[in-house]
This record gives C-alpha cells, structure tokens and sequence, in this order.
C-alpha cells in the first residue's frame, strides 16, 4: 500500500475511534517516518540549528546548536579532506547542545552537521540535517631550530608543523613586537627578516597558521623567542681598476649549476663534476639579490663578493670558528653564505659556485701553496679562464693568515704577495720569483 493510502486509511479508522487531532497527528508523523526514509521532520517539525561560532584547541574541536524541542538526542556528522566523506561521529543527548571531537588532528580543517532524533514507539525519527559549519583546530607550536644572519637580515628557520602558513614576529630590544611576515604554505619554514639594523641584537618568534573551509585563520602558539645579532657592516673597499675590468671583459653563459673541481696535486689532472643543489642556488640568488646593487658592475661585485668571503668567515678549525668536523655535513655554499664558517674549499668553492651562477667559465683546482716542492700545504682556489687566460680568484681567510686575497690575478701576479709562498700545481711552482727555492 502507498503512503498515501496508508496514510488515508489511518485517518478513516482515527475518525471511526474518535480520536482528537493530536493524537492523528502523531500517529501521520511516527507513520510517515517509518515509511519513508527521506523524510526531514523531526516529531515538531524542527531540525537543529548549527552555530557558526566554535572553539578548538590543537586536538578538539568543540561545536554547538541550538535545542530541538522534544528531540531524545542528537547525531553528529564530519568531513574532512583527509576522509572526504560523511560520517557520524558521535552521539549527544537531549539536553547536550555541544559536542567536542577529540578524534582530529592539530592544523586541520573540518565540517560539520547535526540531525536530531526523537524516539516514540520504539521508532527512531530522524529530523533534517542542520546548515554545516566550517572549523579547524589549532596548529601545534612550531621551534626555531635554526638562524642565520647578514648586518641587515636575519633568516629564522623552524620546525614544520601542520597548517596553511606560519607568521614570523621580531622586535628589538624591549621594544614592541612586530610582524615581520607570513608564509603561505606548511612546507616553508624559513624566512627572511630584512631591513634590520647592523650589529643589533633581536628577539624573533614564530607561529602557525591554520584555515577552516570558509577561509577563517586561526592561530597557533609562538614558539619559544630566540635572541639573534645581526652581523656588522662590511665596508667594501674597490680593487684596483684593471682587475675588475678584466671580469667585466668576460662573455658570459648565466645559469650554470655544474663546475669542476680539479686535482692538480700530481703530475696529471684528475677531474670531477661538482652540482650546484636547488638550495645553493637559492641561497646564491638570495646573495646575489642582497649584495649586487645596481651602480655595480658584474667584475665589482666579484670584487666584493671575494672581501665579503675574507672578512665574515670564521675559520673552521676550532680556534677561529667551529671544529672542521662540525661542517661536514653542510655544502660548502650553505656553509659560507648561510652559516659563515669555513676552510679554503668550502668559500673558494662558494666563489666557483656564483661566478658559475653569473656565467663564468670557472672552476675549483685542488693543489698546494708553499715555497718549494719540498715545503707545501694543500690548498684549494678558484681558477676562472677569460679571453684565453688563466686567473686567480681566491679570498683566503682573514685573521688566520694575513689579510690577503686575489681578484683576477693571473699565478705571475700573485707571487710577490703570497708571504713567502706560491701556487704550486702539477708538481710546478707557478711563476717563482727571486728568492724561492725551485728544487
């Protein structure tokens, strides 16, 4: 029989019996409900209304509504991307008008609805679903793990957690603390603070970020605040003219992310290709972009490039600077460019690396400095050919052993400034001059 004729007969039999009009309304509802499966009427005819406004913490989610007159209890329904489907997730009774989920995730965005249901006669009446609502939890606490900096910014890495982004703050001193950005993207967990004050300490701090499905932020807690000093200022003291002229003469081929290094510590050359990584190209470009102004040539930037590496590495030998061994597991350009330490390969090679990056034809030769083939050190530098000619581009240490460099020096031109010591390769000293022993 339909529902209809179901629902016709029932009214015969009620007007037979007597019955009042509550009691035929009642009887249609349980009837009707029983029947029909897609029916959205609770036993007055109301569904609940989902409130927009929630609460959450970093492992629940709390949602409420409001009461549904004569309901026995409420189920409660969840999406999320993760599980993209519907489910019901628990129960509230009557008298509850919240519900807190303890089954999520932090930085993590949900969905919700709410159906009441009455209980009579032993049948379960189910009343429409509520508007759904939007919400997150909040994002764990990030830590900062790491930072590194120039004499005008500060690069703060941290922790990743889960969310949409994170927000960097810092300020100086005791003074108030400012936004210094945000990310967009949970997997970015560095970032640049710039426009800061040389020789200035700081304190930065991090949080995320995390949205629900109607683009609402919510925030998580800052991580713990760490103390930086920005770097001093380097003064930039020009080379003579000639040099830098012979770098600006050069053709270039910009983008190169390969150079070779070359063992010239024995009579024949031994070569190998060293990879310029994704993240030492990023952090050369962010170099490049910081310290290459516009009133520079490419040669004077070279130049630059060569005093900077000399006067702001610490030297890696546990007196100067952290123990060797402490640098192993860096890149050479990540060492120098980002953390300031380093031996002879590790800022010659970052040299190699960025003149590769601008388009010059360079390379890394391993051999050796002394004052005769019997009296020698192994030494590596960086050798770059312009217009057929070889030169020097080196930029040693400063503090550690004299504060001298080359810039687009050709080995002859290098000799009378070594201190008492000479590029020696292939089992050659180059270019000796009066007073070396040659044997």
């Amino acid at each position: 029989m339909s529902i209809k004729n179901k629902t016709a007969a029932v009214l015969m039999a009620l007007m037979t019996l007597g019955t009042g009009v509550s009691g035929i309304s009642s009887v249609i509802s349980a009837e009707i409900s029983a029947n029909a499966a897609s029916s959205s009427t609770v036993a007055d005819g109301k569904a609940p209304t989902a409130k927009s406004r929630y609460s959450s913490t970093d492992s629940s989610i709390t949602i409420s509504w409001d009461k549904v007159s004569g309901a026995t209890g409420y189920y409660i329904y969840r999406w999320s991307k993760n599980a993209p489907a519907w489910v019901k997730i628990g129960t509230a009774p009557y008298l509850n008008a919240s519900y807190t989920d303890k089954k999520v995730n932090s930085g993590s965005s949900y969905k919700y609805y709410v159906v009441a249901y009455k209980m009579s006669g032993g049948k379960r009446i189910m009343s429409g679903r509520s508007n759904e609502i939007s919400a997150a939890t909040l994002p764990s606490k990030p830590k900062i793990t790491d930072n590194m900096t120039d004499n005008n910014y500060i690069t703060v890495v941290w922790t990743r957690v889960a969310g949409t982004g994170y927000e960097v703050s810092f300020k100086q001193g005791s003074g108030a603390w400012k936004v210094a950005g945000k990310t967009s993207s949970a997997d970015t967990t560095s970032f640049d603070i710039k426009g800061l004050t040389s020789e200035t300490l700081y304190s930065v701090r991090v949080r995320a970020i995390s949205k629900d499905a109607d683009g609402n932020t919510v925030y998580g807690d800052y991580s713990d605040a760490v103390d930086v000093k920005t770097a001093p200022d380097f003064v930039y003291r020009r080379s003579s003219q000639y040099l830098i002229d012979r770098l600006d003469s050069a053709k270039l081929n910009p983008g190169q992310t390969t150079y070779e290094e070359i063992d010239r510590q024995d009579t024949e050359d031994r070569k190998s290709v060293r990879t310029i990584s994704d993240a030492d190209l990023a952090a050369i470009k962010k170099f490049v972009d910081a310290h290459f102004t516009s009133d520079m040539t490419t040669g004077e930037f070279l130049d630059y490039t060569v005093q900077w590496l000399n006067k702001n590495i610490s030297y890696a030998d546990g007196v100067h600077g952290p123990q060797y061994s402490e640098i192993w597991n860096r890149s050479h350009v990540d060492n120098c460019l980002n953390y300031k330490v380093g031996q002879c390969i590790q800022y010659n090679s970052t040299i190699c690396a960025i003149m590769r990056y601008l388009g010059y034809d360079a390379r890394v030769i391993q051999g050796w400095r002394g004052n005769s083939l019997d009296n020698k050190w192994q030494h590596f530098w960086c050798e770059v050919t312009i217009n057929g000619t070889d030169y020097v581009m080196d930029s040693y240490n400063y503090g550690t052993d004299g504060d001298w460099y080359f810039v687009c020096a050709t080995y002859s031109e290098t000799a009378p400034y070594a201190y008492n010591s000479h590029y020696i390769m292939n089992r050659k000293l180059m270019a000796p001059f009066k007073g070396y022993i040659t044997k």
